[in-house]
């Protein structure tokens, strides 16, 4: 080998040795803590909700409580589901109290998150999210809108969809519209911080430029925000959102109309592939359990109150009946039929597991890209139905699950409605000498208008129609120019009754121009008359 092959190759060698020195360093320096003390930097769990991939947290549990007959030994499996204090997630008391669970073969454990204020149950929501993912837990009681956002398991059934429990407050804010520029508080990392992004998408308002986040730690801080002067509109639930009533807070918005807020059950995929006969043993017992409260309230109530930790549950043994109707009163439960109906045709589930994605990934939040429909499992619930004996002989204390063969919307009505928002999109193309919409404007309402009335039951929508009035020889009369405004609104009304919005929930109207655009022959002024506006509007708030 000659010599100028030898330099070569040294000259490369020492290339070689020092980039892998430089690639060394980095990934020594960057594992290491930044203080020197040789010891490992705990992780920080972040402040907002994440998907659970990218969140390092403590993967060990509370104690779970256990019922008043349980006994380790005895051979049962045991089953764990974390859950909030919430009246609807209070059949895991009463099934507990019960000894349903025992009648159908396991013990129930539940991890009631923040506890009698005891520190060991401060679960935050990146740990739920992490025991149930590990297999820890083999269910857990939380929001749709969470599973879109984290994939932590498997949506088995579906609990309930908040109908007033979720509100969203402000002082002098008549609209939707109004909250551009203002500051909204809220509880990080809740459905009341996805409540706020859902109805920001609604006006097409930007979270992140047009309005200021106030972030809080609970519901009433960002109560106590807003009554300090801190924020201008408040999203929260009850009870503590009332409070905002103290500063001159009005609602404005509540789920009763905006039925984006669903609760479901989440089961562990690890329990499903171990033990699938115990998830279903479990179903079996919750709708044997929810069975019992629709037919026997009192004693249902009375179960819960039994329980204790009352300061926790707001169920006081001596107006047990009561309170647990107060917590119900503003959630519409999903009975057995519900579910059963759901979980046939889990399209409208899956819609909004997708419509949830869309709406935290367009507030800047990372979304997973898995798939949306393997988040749904409606097996357990399918079996289920097909036992009569879970059937139950009445129905709930609200029964206005939206997403149900029973629905009766025939006491809603637009007699004492306000407007809520006028909508963004209000520009849309025809064909030429016809009313018909191109494709281009039905996807703009596939977008603006059909995600918010397909998961609502208290909002309408005011359509209304307006053309140009161009110069003509003869010209053209009033009722030639309403017929053709009226005619355009209501080929918006056709469309998105297409896609399943009930006809009742529309107001068509139609309007001229004003009097200086009539008889024009100018482009500029006719383009400005051919519009359609849609306002939602709201039965009351």
């Amino acid at each position: 080998m000659d010599r100028t092959r030898l330099i070569f190759i040294a000259i490369v060698g020492v290339a070689l040795i020092a980039v892998c020195g430089f690639i060394t360093f980095s990934l020594v320096n960057n594992a290491l803590p930044e203080q020197g003390d040789g010891t490992a930097t705990p992780a920080v769990t972040q402040p907002t909700i994440a998907p659970a991939s990218t969140v390092t947290v403590n993967l060990e549990s509370p104690e779970p409580i256990w019922g008043p007959n349980y006994d380790a030994d005895d051979g049962r499996p045991a089953y764990v589901c974390g859950a909030d204090a919430f009246g609807s997630y209070f059949v895991l008391q009463q099934m507990q109290m019960s000894g349903q669970d025992i009648a159908n073969g396991f013990h129930l454990g539940i991890v009631p998150f923040f506890l009698d204020e005891d520190p060991a149950y401060d679960v935050s929501e990146e740990q739920r999210t992490a025991l149930l993912n590990a297999g820890i837990w083999d269910c857990l009681l939380t929001t749709l809108d969470s599973v879109a956002l984290t994939s932590p398991g498997v949506i088995t059934a579906i609990v309930d969809e908040s109908a007033g429990a979720d509100q969203l407050w402000g002082r002098d804010l008549p609209t939707i519209n109004d909250l551009q520029g203002k500051r909204i508080a809220f509880s990080r990392g809740s459905v009341g911080e996805y409540f706020v992004y859902y109805v920001l998408s609604i006006a097409q308002l930007s979270p992140r430029s047009q309005v200021t986040l106030v972030p809080q730690d609970s519901v009433a801080d960002a109560v106590a925000a807003f009554n300090n002067g801190q924020a201008d509109a408040v999203s929260g639930w009850e009870p503590d959102i009332y409070d905002a009533e103290q500063s001159g807070g009005q609602p404005l918005l509540s789920s009763n109309q905006l039925r984006i807020v669903m609760d479901v059950i989440v089961t562990s995929r690890d329990t499903i592939a171990n033990d699938a006969n115990l998830v279903q043993n479990f179903h079996n017992a919750w709708f044997a359990t929810l069975k019992d409260q629709v037919e026997n309230f009192d004693t249902a109530a009375a179960h819960i109150a039994n329980w204790g930790h009352n300061d926790w549950s707001f169920v006081y043994p001596e107006s047990a009946s009561d309170d647990l109707r107060l917590w119900l009163e503003s959630v519409a439960q999903s009975d057995l039929g519900d579910n059963a109906f759901v979980m046939r045709d889990i399209r409208p589930i899956v819609n909004r597991l997708s419509i949830a994605r869309r709406v935290w990934a367009a507030s800047d939040v990372p979304v997973p890209n898995d798939n949306v429909e393997a988040l749904v499992n409606p097996g357990f619930v399918i079996r289920a139905a097909e036992q009569a004996s879970l059937q139950p002989n009445g129905r709930p204390v609200n029964d206005t699950f939206s997403i149900s063969s029973q629905l009766d919307l025939s006491t809603v009505s637009t007699g004492d409605a306000a407007t809520l928002a006028v909508l963004p999109c209000r520009t849309f193309t025809f064909l030429p000498e016809s009313t018909e919409l191109t494709l281009e404007s039905r996807r703009i309402l596939d977008n603006c208008v059909v995600p918010t009335l397909s998961q609502s039951i208290g909002l309408f929508l005011r359509v209304k129609g307006s053309s140009a009035w161009p110069a003509n020889d003869p010209p053209w009369t009033e009722s030639d120019i309403l017929e053709v405004a009226e005619g355009r609104a209501q080929s918006v009304v056709d469309y998105l009754v297409s896609q399943g919005i009930d006809p009742a929930r529309f107001v068509v109207e139609a309007t001229l121009p004003p009097p200086d655009h009539r008889n024009s022959d100018d482009p500029n002024v006719q383009a400005q008359d051919r519009y359609v506006e849609l306002t939602l509007v709201t039965a009351g708030r």
